[in-house]
């Protein structure tokens, strides 16, 4: 897609991410048995973490709670529900991460214009990302906008083609509004749902291990709240779908 190749990254800023505790309980520590532990253990193992920002004030805001949100609660959501078994690799790398930066999108060759958009670089390696988040702060999104669409692989292709495959292990989408059906069999297309197996592990097409997921943040009174809507994960009041 030729608009991929006009889109630039701003970074904003990096920082590192420790243990607050090294002693203590920790994501990484849980990913290496993760059948070991309960939910009020890993919760306490994400509790653990800690930010070092450099200057705190300089991090936007809705960067600043995806990565949070990634890093505890869909660490966390991806255990409860058992979806950590279909995307390992994915899973485990979510409990190792070592640094982040957060850029802007931008457009254009020589004049940049800012895109309503960010993109957020997960590390182990600091020279590579091992993950990627994408958040859209467009919230105009219904049946049949194929400019929404359009938007979404353009950002898609600009991450894919900055990582390295062979250490790329998933995308996070981010968006500010609830997907339409379209969009979501438009996903499903792009990740081959074939079967109740596979539509779990969500795996980009033409890629090797890239998988995708998708999560709708909302803003509260000054709070932001996410759900995870893709792959779509059918929970009954009683017992969950088992993955």
């Amino acid at each position: 897609m030729f608009d991929s190749f006009l889109i630039s990254k701003k970074e904003i800023i990096k920082f590192k991410v420790r243990p607050k505790n090294p002693f203590g309980l920790s994501c990484e520590k849980v990913t290496q048995t993760p059948r070991a532990f309960n939910t009020e253990q890993i919760k306490n193992a994400t509790e653990n973490i800690s930010f070092l920002y450099d200057d705190e004030d300089g991090v936007p805001e809705l960067p600043k709670k995806v990565i949070e949100h990634t890093l505890k609660d869909l660490f966390l959501y991806m255990h409860q529900t058992g979806l950590y078994n279909r995307q390992f690799k994915l899973w485990k790398t979510i409990g190792n991460i070592t640094q982040c930066s957060i850029s802007k999108l931008q457009k254009g060759l020589l004049k940049k214009k800012d895109l309503s958009a960010y993109i957020v670089d997960f590390y182990i390696d600091p020279k590579t990302p091992c993950f990627n988040a994408i958040i859209s702060e467009d919230s105009t999104i219904s049946n049949g906008q194929d400019s929404f669409y359009q938007n979404f692989k353009t950002c898609l292709s600009k991450v894919l083609r900055s990582g390295k495959s062979n250490r790329l292990k998933g995308v996070f989408y981010f968006l500010g509004a609830e997907p339409s059906e379209d969009f979501i069999t438009k996903l499903e297309f792009m990740t081959n749902v074939s079967d109740s197996v596979s539509r779990y592990e969500s795996i980009l097409l033409n890629t090797k291990d890239v998988r995708l997921n998708v999560v709708v943040f909302k803003q509260n009174d000054g709070k932001y709240n996410f759900e995870y809507v893709f792959p779509i994960i059918k929970l009954s009041k009683h017992k969950k779908e088992k993955i």
